[in-house]
């Protein structure tokens, strides 16, 4: 071929662009242009021509055949390039194939977004010096295609044919790829000198759905000359797996009384084979309900979405009323979209009926007793209580409150969490001289609020009565540490001080008597009724017993109880 210095664009549509040849001194056989750009659309319309190719073999086209790499077009007898159908995605090229009785040749077209088409330009022309030299396209045509799974023998099995306009003597085709010479290998082979493509086994689409092969073309010593270029495979689903229920166990919730219409749950099984068949188009059916009272129909299923639904009447749904609680459901999903020849797989739905808290608790009796020696902290008494909701559900665990009688805040009461009791503990230790008797009045009610038309009653509240005893407390010394000052070497038989000791227990008449508990330089004595401490021998301030000028001595005070 010829060139003119100069290259230029014809523009036959705001979509296409045209890279244009030189003007020919001489008929060349083949396409008169080989490199198309198109601005990508919105969208290939059916029946509208895309762009015109001109194919001449110089001797008038006879028996001329076109070929396109993607068969949702095709180019009619003139040339123009139409869709078969509204595309909206055609990929990022497009490979165009002519063969006549004296010529062939290949054609590419490309497909760029809008905003790729000045970088287009500039790979469309690259100057080498004066002159606009067009790039070299490859001259292979290598189709996708499409293989049922599940094929029987025999094989291997034609499936394809890879097309090059590369005549050079002793060409050969050579295939490579995942599935050729990659594991798994040897599925896929290629006839060298026809470019005949076979599979070699059954092919199943759940373990590879695609494969991506490279096609190249060789000279008679194995160094290639074209290529390679892209084959992809595809494998075709067959309706060959069931439907399978992977998320379970399947355990759904709803509250007794709801509204008829109520979901309660989501079913969904997974089917293997492609999800844009009938193949993986599943419906879904109750088979059966256990147990089938109050209504053998309790429930519905959706048959697109998997939902399950209440369908009985509010009153129906009474789990005070219900055998059991729980119920199951045997869930089929079918595919082939529920027709007879669906493949099936089911799973249990379990359905458990939730209380609502449609009873208040009540305790056991009106009035407890119980009884606490002073001074002495922990649980004093368990008050019980009946409720009829669920056990497992705030709807009966009981909360417990002191609404009279505490006003030092001596008691405090707390939940059994096994048992709903209320555990009533004394927190501050209480004084018989003070109060021998306390009267706590408490409330009971649930964690979960009542509905609107349950009040709590006056079984909700009790009354304890607690009794304290009384326990013979120790004298106590006022102050407590004393703290005197006196002189080294005063006389012995000198008064340091007197210490007074008083008894709690006030009811009771008792004496006190004193004694030495601790005096480690004996320098001291107490009266044992009065209380009076005095010398008994010289105090020395160097004295070991002395740290810091301070001489430390215990005395204890005994009552007659």
């Amino acid at each position: 071929w010829e060139y003119v210095k100069s290259p230029f664009l014809f523009f036959f549509s705001p979509q296409v662009l045209l890279l244009a040849c030189a003007e020919d001194l001489e008929c060349v056989p083949g396409f008169q242009q080989k490199v198309f750009y198109i601005e990508e659309p919105f969208a290939f319309t059916e029946d509208q021509p895309v762009l015109n190719l001109e194919f001449d073999d110089c001797k008038g086209n006879n028996k001329l055949n076109f070929e396109v790499s993607n068969p949702d077009f095709k180019v009619e007898r003139d040339g123009s390039l139409v869709a078969l159908k509204n595309i909206s995605e055609a990929g990022r090229a497009l490979f165009v194939h002519a063969r006549s009785e004296h010529a062939e040749d290949m054609a590419e077209i490309l497909i760029v977004g809008a905003n790729e088409r000045h970088g287009a330009l500039k790979e469309i022309f690259k100057i080498e010096g004066n002159l606009g030299i067009p790039r070299q396209k490859r001259a292979i045509l290598a189709s996708p295609i499409l293989i049922p799974e599940n094929q029987r023998p025999p094989f291997p099995r034609s499936v394809g044919k890879v097309i090059s306009s590369e005549g050079a003597e002793g060409a050969k085709f050579r295939l490579s790829g995942k599935g050729v010479d990659q594991d798994p290998r040897g599925i896929f082979k290629i006839n060298e000198i026809t470019g005949d493509v076979s599979v070699t086994r059954t092919l199943d689409r759940e373990a590879i759905a695609n494969y991506e092969l490279e096609v190249e073309v060789t000279d008679i010593s194995g160094k290639t000359i074209d290529g390679p270029v892209r084959l992809d495979v595809s494998v075709i689903d067959q309706n060959d797996n069931r439907p399978m229920f992977k998320e379970g166990p399947y355990v759904g919730h709803v509250m007794e009384g709801s509204p008829t219409g109520t979901t309660v749950m989501r079913m969904t099984a997974f089917d293997a084979d492609d999800s844009s068949t009938d193949n993986a188009l599943l419906r879904y059916n109750i088979l059966k309900q256990t147990p089938t009272k109050p209504s053998p129909n309790m429930f519905y299923i959706d048959p697109e979405k998997g939902d399950i639904v209440t369908v009985v009447s509010p009153v129906l749904l009474d789990r005070e009323t219900m055998e059991t609680p729980k119920y199951e459901l045997i869930i089929e999903a079918k595919d082939m979209g529920g027709l007879d020849v669906g493949l099936t797989g089911t799973a249990t739905a379990t359905i458990l009926i939730d209380d609502k808290n449609d009873h208040p608790p009540e305790f056991t009796k009106k009035e407890f007793q119980a009884t606490v020696k002073e001074g002495v902290t922990g649980v004093i008494v368990n008050l019980t209580v009946g409720d009829r909701d669920d056990p497992a559900t705030g709807a009966w665990r009981a909360v417990y409150t002191i609404i009279n009688g505490n006003p030092g805040q001596s008691f405090e009461i707390h939940t059994n969490p096994q048992t709903n009791e209320g555990m009533l503990s004394v927190v501050k230790p209480l004084d018989y001289e003070i109060s021998a008797f306390h009267t706590l009045l408490i409330k009971v009610e649930n964690e979960d609020p009542l509905i609107p038309d349950i009040a709590y009653g006056p079984s909700s509240t009790a009354t304890v009565q607690i009794t304290v005893e009384d326990v013979n407390e120790g004298p106590v010394f006022h102050p407590n540490p004393m703290t005197v000052t006196k002189q080294e070497n005063v006389p012995i038989g000198s008064v340091v001080l007197t210490v007074n000791a008083t008894d709690p227990d006030t009811l009771q008449h008792q004496t006190i008597r004193y004694s030495v508990y601790k005096d480690p330089a004996s320098w001291l004595e107490i009266n044992p009724t009065n209380g009076t401490i005095s010398t008994t021998a010289i105090l020395d301030r160097e004295s070991p017993h002395v740290q810091n000028n301070v001489y430390t001595a215990l005395f204890l005070a005994i009552d007659s109880g």
